[in-house]
């Protein structure tokens, strides 16, 4: 390995090594060092997910803790940020004097959703933790000092791939201690192994992953490989990120394993919930779901051989157990369970997650065409942070529902649009609408359906780290307190909590309570100068805070028109001039106000509009646009349209 190589992309080694040496000192001293991630989850974005469960289904903070787990904790998928503040805050409790990574390339990640090398209480033996903290010091002791004899490692390598939640998983752990000298095998690692690098990887092991053997065999392979000059990668870390860089769709047989797993669990999670318990027989799936499973898999020859295969391989993945006589248990089986899985969510490991997203700030929006003060967005943003309920109200054209998405990305941090739920209130919208209500199902019975502001809950609930916004058009056009009934309650910022959950008018069983997690974020639209829509609720007015826009003809608006679309400053200052006075004309109406002012988006052209003559384009607005509106507004005095549209058109 070149040096400037290994100090320069892979540095992080240093920082994970040193950390690794740090934690083993810890092994003994697992309370204190239990309570201090806890008092740092307490504090930091990204580590909710420290809660075990009883055999009597009782829900407590973590006791105990495995090394690799430890060490997970800020290599899951987080942002770089948020994983950073964690390594920070775990190296100060630890004694670490290594630099925080800048970088973490190379890094393969957890899956959120299966971030624990163990199971949790009521399903684990007594000594897995300790199982895992042996494995975790055998490793270092191996790969420190090489001329120690392989038994010890290989040893404690198979016993804890046995572990419930340990699979491939273990050797990204082993490559976070010790990045120089043990692979990963994540399941990019793996592809990139026996597919670009044409080396097979020996599967007799536990649940059908590597031996101790093997694995070390394995490595011995790939070292001697890398010293070959022109060999496409010559380290682990290499190796882990040109992994990373490989298109892992080329693969059919990994996308139809993933959509498998996939499809099949959330079949076996639904007959568990109708079965109200987490035992199951395979003759059961089949009867309820191979009609499904033949239309879901038409590429599938023997869609029952099928269905035992992924059977195992849940088993080896440590979502099943198996019985005897075709006998399973669905291990992570919940009565209140409502995520749907998805390909991603069986994985085993996310490694390296691909950046699916745009970057976005309020430097974007204010480049995509927000004419607001950069002091008015930030106090936007923020009242959205803190008050998590947000109203934009203004006059027609000012922008609302445009900035209502914007702000919703800069509050994510980038263009994240599936996290988005946009809903417009009429009247005719209802509780059963917008909440949950009875609809026709199956041969004509009626079955409980969640409508999208719950299904924005659910899933905000099972993606913590994440945020999500339901963006509300028009929400003085229905009847909002009506329409969200009980969770009006559940909206206030410091009601956000499990322990303030309440009961919905139509629960799906005597125990479901349900309440608005802390990353679920609701900014509303509002039309004030409707004069068909009532004032807002007052309970529900003091759950938000509102933000009034108005018209903005200011110098944002005039540079953004005239670089975009050619139009030059001439023509934009006559608009300009044009709009400012009609506006004066309707915020001194006594019948009227300023609330019925003409926004700047009937002058800003839609993106990727084409202006040739801007004169007849301005023209064109005012006549079937802007005129239509003020007919309205002045339904009894056509004689004041008239004038307005000299005004509009004055040269």
């Amino acid at each position: 390995m070149d040096t400037a190589e290994h100090d320069g992309k892979f540095a992080w080694a240093s920082f994970y090594e040193a950390f690794a040496n740090a934690l083993l000192t810890w092994r003994n001293r697992r309370d204190e060092l239990v309570k201090g991630i806890h008092l740092i989850a307490s504090g930091v974005e990204g580590m909710s997910h420290l809660q075990d469960k009883s055999i009597m289904g009782e829900i407590f903070p973590l006791k105990d803790i495995c090394p690799f787990t430890t060490m997970g904790l800020f290599n899951r998928n987080l942002t770089d940020s948020n994983r950073k503040i964690i390594a920070a805050k775990l190296a100060n409790l630890l004694g670490v004097n290594e630099p925080i990574p800048d970088s973490f390339a190379g890094i393969p990640l957890l899956n959120n959703q299966k971030s624990w090398f163990f199971g949790y209480e009521k399903s684990r033996d007594p000594n897995d933790i300790e199982c895992l903290w042996e494995m975790f010091s055998q490793a270092m002791t191996f790969a420190d000092n090489q001329n120690t004899n392989s038994a010890d490692f290989t040893a404690a390598y198979d016993i804890a791939s046995t572990v419930m939640n340990v699979g491939w998983n273990l050797t990204m752990g082993l490559y976070w201690t010790r990045p120089w000298f043990y692979p990963t095998l994540d399941s990019q690692s793996q592809y990139y192994i026996q597919t670009v690098l044409n080396i097979k990887i020996i599967k007799n092991g536990a649940k059908g992953r590597c031996s101790g053997q093997s694995y070390l065999s394995l490595m011995r392979a790939l070292n001697e490989v890398f010293t070959q000059p022109n060999y496409p990668v010559h380290s682990f870390p290499e190796l882990s990120l040109s992994a990373w860089n490989t298109d892992l769709s080329q693969s059919k047989d990994e996308v139809a394993n993933r959509t498998w797993k996939a499809s099949l669990l959330n079949k076996i999670k639904a007959l568990c919930l109708k079965k109200n318990g987490p035992y199951f027989t395979a003759s059961e799936l089949e009867e309820n779901y191979l009609d499904v499973f033949k239309v879901e898999h038409p590429e599938s020859k023997t869609v029952t051989s099928s269905i035992y295969f992924y059977l195992q391989k849940l088993c080896n993945d440590d979502e099943l157990k198996s019985l005897e006589s075709g006998n399973y248990e669905y291990l992570n089986f919940e009565k209140n369970e409502s995520q749907t899985i998805t390909e991603e969510t069986v994985e085993e490991s996310a490694p390296l997650p691909k950046l699916t997203h745009v970057p976005y700030d309020i430097s974007h929006l204010v480049q995509d065409g927000c004419f607001l003060e950069e002091a008015k967005i930030q106090l936007t943003l923020q009242r959205l942070i803190d008050k998590k309920n947000l109203i934009l109200q203004g006059p027609p054209g000012t922008g609302k529902t445009w900035l209502a998405r914007r702000l919703a990305y800069c509050l994510m941090g980038e263009k994240a649009p599936e996290r988005i739920s946009a809903v417009q209130f009429h009247p005719n919208l209802s509780y059963e609408d917008f909440i949950r209500g009875w609809r026709p199902g199956k041969e004509g019975q009626l079955t409980l359906i969640d409508g999208p502001f719950v299904n924005a809950i659910k899933t905000a609930v099972n993606n913590p780290t994440s945020k999500y916004v339901v963006i509300i058009e028009e929400i003085n056009r229905g009847n909002p307190a009506q329409i969200f009934g009980e969770t009006l309650t559940l909206m206030e910022a410091d009601k956000r909590t499990p322990t303030e959950a309440l009961s919905l008018s139509y629960p799906k069983n005597d125990d479901e309570k349900i309440y608005i997690p802390e990353n679920l974020y609701i900014i509303g639209t509002m039309n004030i100068a409707d004069r068909s829509l009532a004032l807002l609720d007052l309970a529900l007015r003091r759950r938000f805070a509102f933000i009034d826009l108005k018209p903005a003809f200011n110098d944002a608006w005039r540079n953004w028109v005239n670089y975009n679309y050619a139009i030059d400053f001439d023509m934009l200052a006559f608009i300009k001039s044009r709009l400012t006075v009609l506006n004066d004309m309707l915020a001194k109406d006594v019948t009227l106000g300023p609330q019925f002012c003409i926004g700047h988006s009937y002058v800003t052209p839609a993106i990727g509009q084409k202006i040739n003559d801007a004169q007849a384009w301005y023209e064109q607005v005012v006549d079937t646009e802007i005129c239509p509106l003020l007919a309205e507004y002045w339904f009894d005095a056509p004689n004041k349209v008239d004038e307005a549209r000299k005004v509009l058109l004055a040269k």
